[in-house]
């Protein structure tokens, strides 16, 4: 295992702490944690274009850390009342959509190759820009023109999934 996997399944295994911090009311201790995984997802990516060790196992665990992080944070949020449920279901159906995309292309096809598109990325790093504000009680007018954008790149990406999953099965027919 390569030291960037080491760094995405510490990030994965780290996802509890941040969890108890927020929801015991540990703000302070979330805002560190949070901000470590954060931190940790760009260096092991860095690590590894760096030290050349991009394996299937990182291609892998990278984007469902990234998943793991992102749907336990809003699932959190949402439960303490901190973002509206509608986000979190866009966030979550987003995702769900393409699980299940993926799972029914690698069904039909047998191809099991994961292709993070350029907005699916765009959209990661909006869904995490915005956790951070609103962990961080950044206010308006930032807060509310993050939420928007956020969701507007979360409902461009689920469709840009869905054509591109299209696509893919369209070659099989």
């Amino acid at each position: 295992m390569t030291l960037a996997s080491k760094i995405t399944v510490l990030r994965i295994l780290a996802i509890p702490f941040f969890v108890v911090a927020i929801m015991q009311g540990q703000v302070r201790a979330a805002q560190i944690i949070f901000s470590l995984l954060v931190f940790s997802d760009a260096l092991d990516g860095a690590i590894a274009r760096l030290r050349g060790e991009r394996t299937p196992l990182g291609a892998f665990l990278d984007p469902v850390a990234d998943k793991l992080l992102l749907v336990v944070t809003y699932v959190t949020f949402s439960t303490l009342g901190w973002i509206p449920l509608w986000v979190f279901v866009a966030v979550l159906s987003r995702d769900l959509l393409i699980i299940l995309g993926w799972t029914v292309v690698y069904i039909l096809t047998t191809n099991k190759k994961i292709e993070p598109r350029p907005l699916g990325k765009a959209t990661t790093a909006l869904q995490m820009t915005f956790a951070v504000a609103r962990l961080f009680n950044v206010g308006n007018p930032w807060y509310t023109w993050l939420l928007y954008a956020m969701i507007s790149a979360t409902l461009l990406s689920a469709a840009d999934y869905i054509w591109i999953g299209n696509k893919r099965l369209g070659a099989i027919e």
